[in-house]
């Protein structure tokens, strides 16, 4: 064989060894698809962590809250009760729990709230004076300013409002309404009778 072909030869199987190392050797597709993987598997785990709850890293959900009863409108712009939920701190008596959500309701919407349409019809200068346990039953005394002006239809409004928001406490004793240290039978110069102890139809029947 002469000199030039035997030269040819050799450039030949450098190229082949070449070709052939870049094709099967390089690894290129493989680093790509461990990474995929790896990163599949984080988020998989991250989602897992979500759906545990004794996992530290995630936030137990609240337990302790109130619904306090509000206003607003509906899509037709019929005056409606609005629910908003508050939290409340844990280890509360039911005494503690009503106190606690009549002094927010009293408080009013927050910004954010009344950003929404939510509004109440409670005056600010209304005063929750006691609420008291006698045992057998639960007396809430409001000072007078509750049922001062705004008409029947406020007055209506906002004593359902510390009605709706009194019994979803969970409260388990007959409540009473008390104004200034009177039971109330009769509230306001409107003459709005109200039967007790509080239920939903108190201002009903």
């Amino acid at each position: 064989m002469g000199f030039w072909a035997r030269l040819t030869l050799i450039v030949l199987a450098v190229l082949a060894f070449f070709y052939v190392k870049t094709s099967f050797f390089t690894g290129e597709t493989v680093p790509r698809v461990e990474k995929k993987l790896v990163e599949e598997e984080q988020v998989v785990q991250e989602v897992k962590n979500v759906q545990e709850p004794d996992n530290p890293k995630v936030k137990a959900p609240k337990t302790d809250e109130i619904n306090l009863y509000f206003l607003g409108s509906d899509s037709e712009g019929s005056t409606i009760f609005k629910t908003v939920r508050r939290e409340l701190p844990a280890g509360k008596t039911s005494v503690q729990k009503i106190e606690y959500a009549l002094g927010q309701l009293i408080s009013g919407p927050s910004k954010y709230e009344k950003g929404k349409g939510v509004y109440s019809e409670i005056p600010k200068t209304t005063k929750l004076l006691s609420v008291s346990d006698n045992t057998d039953y639960i007396i809430i005394d409001l000072n007078s300013e509750l049922v001062n002006g705004g008409g029947a239809d406020s007055l209506y409004s906002r004593i359902k409002q510390i009605i709706k928001t009194v019994l979803a406490t969970g409260v388990q004793k007959p409540v009473y309404l008390y104004i200034d240290g009177k039971k109330a039978d009769v509230i306001g110069g409107e003459g709005l009778m109200i039967s007790q102890p509080l239920t939903e139809r108190s201002l009903d029947e």
